[in-house]
């Protein structure tokens, strides 16, 4: 049956007219030998169509169906009994309501694996819309105040966030962003982009996006701003004729470890405040500027307490020659670096509110000199405990499958989704099986259950990306991250210094 509904997939209705013909063919050659048979295929082929195909061709696949079942049973065979035809057109009916539920409960499903987050309403968490040009000495921080260009920043679970700004109105030549990734991970990401020597906002959207793209791959944060480089050297092809730069800060926090890693193509490393609001910086090589000559750049990794902030800034200088870049890519104007130093050696109240913080910062870079473009990215950041991961080492033995079944059941149990343990084991068994099979040790099986969703990862000691692919009718495996992809919501791989990642989400409360 299987097979039959991946090719129906394939070709729905070339086969779907092929499998009427043979339907009928078949139970009419039954009926001429005396043996008047009900087929069972009358009930699987909708519930079939409506696993792999849309409402509409759903629909359609039920109603032949019915209609086939009624034409023989009722007209073409002879002998059949009243009871038997009604027990026949009953079920081929209920077949099709069923199908057509089923469909709706999987579209359904698919539509509630959006995870574009709408930020709520409250002082430090608000919409970013553009706002009229503010006059250049409010310095008030608003989370209100005109944004990035979408016009919006998420709210992950593992930070709060707020955003200020203080500017002249001019065109942005900055971005600030904060990026979902997995493992209920975030990543934030400062910006600013120059073209000889001038502010240059027509290159923010694109470098923006393109950062976004470059999240989806989940590498770290120096291989990120690498590709990043590559991506800018093609939106720049006539480089002799203009000199054009762009600083770029890209972190990752994980709420699991509370670990941050950096990496900065020359812009200011960012500003960590206690829980005790205490400032101080982060010690961070700034590297070179992207779109001049290669050079390595060194990744950072600290740790955040629950409650730090993290402060990340960009900036645009005055145009018209005031802003000079130095080697370092930091612009200096007026013989002041812009490097957010003064904003470790102001004390910040420990319960002030993310926007009380995101004005203090203002001031302190609004006294080191005069860019008057300035955007600040404050950042709280949560931790996940024990009550919401659960981590277990396993063999490379195939009986740690049926271990790492136990495992999550238990654990789902604890928290209460017990409706959400056959999904997430089958899941699970895919993950560990390829990873047994096709990896190396050691093995990690992670289970994160973060907002509405549930994240399950498995790590090995391998650096191979495993690949999704539809296997043959004869081949004898080849199915399990097919499986998994029909699962989720999303997965994928990330790799780091001792192997890799696979992770699957999915939402459990939207399961029937």
């Amino acid at each position: 049956m299987a097979t039959t509904g991946l090719l129906l997939l394939r070709h729905p209705n070339t086969l779907l007219a092929g499998y009427l013909a043979a339907a009928c063919a078949l139970q009419l050659n039954a009926s001429a030998l005396g043996m008047v048979r009900w087929s069972d295929y009358s009930v699987l082929a909708p519930l079939i169509a409506a696993a792999l195909l849309p409402m509409r061709d759903t629909l359609i696949v039920g109603a032949c169906t019915l209609a086939t079942s009624v034409a023989i049973y009722g007209f073409a065979i002879p002998g059949v009994s009243e009871g038997g035809r009604t027990v026949v057109v009953t079920v081929a009916l209920l077949s099709l309501v069923m199908s057509l539920v089923i469909c709706r409960v999987r579209i359904r499903r698919k539509d509630a694996c959006d995870f574009a987050v709408s930020p709520p309403d409250g002082e430090e968490r608000g919409r970013i819309a553009p706002a009229p040009p503010q006059d250049t000495g409010d310095l008030r921080a608003s989370p209100l105040a005109g944004g990035p260009p979408t016009g919006h920043l998420p709210q992950p679970a593992a930070v709060e966030l707020a955003y200020g700004r203080a500017d002249d109105g001019s065109p942005q030549a900055h971005w600030l962003d904060a990026i979902p990734l997995s493992g209920a991970r975030v990543a934030l990401v400062a910006g600013s982009v120059t073209e000889d020597g001038e502010p240059s906002p027509a290159l923010v959207p694109e470098l923006r996006a393109a950062v976004r793209t470059l999240a989806d791959i989940d590498m770290q944060p120096d291989e990120t701003l690498t590709h990043l480089q590559d991506v800018l050297h093609r939106l720049q092809p006539d480089e002799a004729t203009h000199d054009v730069t762009a600083s770029c800060l890209y972190a990752v926090y994980d709420p699991v470890t509370a670990d941050c890693t950096l990496a900065s193509a020359g812009h200011p490393a960012p500003t960590v405040i206690s829980p005790e609001g205490v400032p101080s910086a982060v010690e961070l090589p700034s590297g070179t500027p992207l779109g001049r000559a290669r050079a390595h750049l060194a990744t950072a990794e600290i740790r955040l307490g629950r409650g730090s902030v993290l402060l990340l800034h960009t900036h645009s200088a005055t145009p018209t020659g005031s802003a000079t870049p130095t080697g370092s890519g930091t612009p200096t104007v007026s013989g002041t670096r812009t490097d957010g130093s003064t904003v470790a050696e102001r004390h910040i109240e420990p319960q002030s509110s993310l926007a009380a913080t995101c004005d203090t910062a203002l001031q302190a870079l609004a006294t080191e000199g005069g860019p008057r473009q300035l955007r600040v990215l404050a950042a709280r950041t949560h931790t996940l405990d024990t009550t919401t991961v659960a981590t277990w080492d396993l063999t490379a033995d195939p009986a740690a499958v049926s271990a790492a079944r136990r495992h999550v059941t238990a654990q789902l149990t604890d928290w209460g989704l017990d409706d959400a343990a056959p999904t997430t084991v089958l899941i699970v068994s895919e993950l560990v099986t390829n990873a047994i099979r096709h990896a190396q040790p050691p093995l990690h099986l992670r289970l994160i259950r973060c907002d509405t969703r549930l994240t399950c990862e498995v790590t090995d000691g391998s650096t191979t990306t495993p690949h999704l692919r539809r296997a043959r009718t004869l081949d004898e495996g080849g199915r399990g991250l097919f499986i998994v992809a029909q699962l989720t919501c999303r997965w994928g791989t990330r790799h780091h210094p001792r192997g890799k990642t696979i992770w699957a989400e999915h939402t459990p409360q939207h399961e029937t």
